[in-house]
């Protein structure tokens, strides 16, 4: 699932640094867990072929890329996605083993998006 904030442009996948988020950044605000519930599940742009909902209209142009008719397919397994870009980041994790480490700590991920969330909510944006 993916946390929005729809306060400003901030995004994560973590619901422990969505509430994080809010409370250091949006604390003026009455934050109830209505609120919360209603910030997590309030969507702007809908796919008109499928029940996908988001709050960026780049998002669902992105989306949208599910319903033409190119699957891109993994030369080493059974895996099939609509995404060019998510064969690319799954051969790397699965099949190449790559592996992005955190300087500052034991924090290993397959993903750089995941890293740089981590250093900018566990380390406050430290300098690697």
């Amino acid at each position: 699932m993916l946390y929005l904030c729809t306060s400003c442009e901030y995004r994560t996948v973590h619901r422990q640094c969505y509430f994080q988020h809010l409370k250091l950044n949006h604390s003026d605000e009455n934050i109830t867990e209505d609120t919360i519930k209603k910030k997590l599940y309030t969507f702007k742009h809908k796919c008109s072929l499928c029940n996908y909902e988001t709050n960026k209209k780049q998002d669902l142009k992105k989306h949208q890329i599910v319903h033409a008719n190119k699957i891109w397919q993994c030369t080493h397994c059974n895996y099939k996605t609509a995404r060019e870009n998510n064969l690319k980041s799954h051969t790397k994790s699965i099949h190449e083993n790559v592996r992005y480490h955190c300087k500052l700590c034991p924090y290993t991920t397959t993903r750089t998006g995941y890293l740089n969330e981590h250093v900018k909510f566990i380390h406050k944006n430290k300098p690697l």
